[in-house]
């Protein structure tokens, strides 16, 4: 129902804004389910779960969908080791192998590796799980100017490779000044919350930036759709808030 009202996403960097819960990682994980069938880069980057814990996270989302397909065609990318290796995590809880005294004591900056991951990519999409993981390390292992620099060079790239790259990052963590000067790097925010009226949970989904797509939705009067999650089609638009 999504694609029909907007047409479908452009290529670019999208920034899905999710209270706890409220989709934005099911929404994303549904994108790459629907699109496991065309031709495309599919990547899903996690930064602080492992390759087997995302895997089994997927095969658990949507119990009653068909993911095989997805889980032949996607390429799970996992910075773990990396993010843990200087915290209070043993490091034998992340490692199924026993990483060495180089390693242990390895100088790789987790946000040149995402770099990495990121321009090796060409013609797909990326969903990044946790932008809200990054920002945590602002505060002692990455600068901030640093990370906002990267986003704005992942919306170049994308543009430039014909990516569409997603970012989790969780609602009203941060600041207001630093969650807004994250959302600025963006071509789209999706933002996902939950509405609590009786004993009925709604979730919705608006566009706070869609860039390109706006225009359209005002002309509508959409102004924003529910959603439930459903075990075989994941996300699920039901229905949309239109003003007349």
């Amino acid at each position: 129902m999504l694609d029909q009202q907007v047409g479908g996403v452009y290529e670019g960097l999208i920034i899905l804004l999710e209270e706890v819960g409220a989709g934005g990682k099911e929404f994303a994980v549904t994108s790459l389910m629907k699109n496991s069938d065309k031709d495309l880069d599919l990547r899903y980057v996690s930064i602080t779960q492992t390759r087997e814990e995302v895997l089994r996270d997927l095969k658990i989302m949507f119990p009653e969908a068909e993911v095989s397909r997805l889980l032949e065609k996607l390429n799970v990318i996992s910075l773990a080791e990396i993010y843990f290796r200087r915290s209070i995590v043993p490091i034998r809880w992340i490692a199924e192998r026993r990483l060495s005294v180089k390693e242990l004591k390895g100088e790789e900056d987790i946000l040149t590796q995402l770099a990495n991951v990121v321009e090796d990519c060409s013609n797909g999409i990326i969903f990044l799980d946790s932008l809200t993981d990054l920002t945590r390390l602002t505060h002692d292992r990455i600068s901030w100017n640093d990370l906002i620099d990267l986003i704005k060079g992942f919306r170049k790239l994308c543009i430039k490779r014909e990516i569409l790259m997603m970012l989790l990052l969780t609602k009203d963590v941060l600041e207001k000044s630093r969650e807004e000067e994250i959302l600025d790097q963006a071509d789209g925010v999706f933002v996902f919350e939950w509405q609590i009226e009786k004993d009925i949970i709604t979730r919705w989904l608006y566009f706070k930036k869609f860039l390109g797509i706006l225009p359209i939705l005002e002309k509508e009067g959409i102004v924003k759709y529910s959603a439930r999650i459903d075990p075989g089609a994941g996300y699920t638009i039901t229905r949309l808030l239109r003003v007349i």
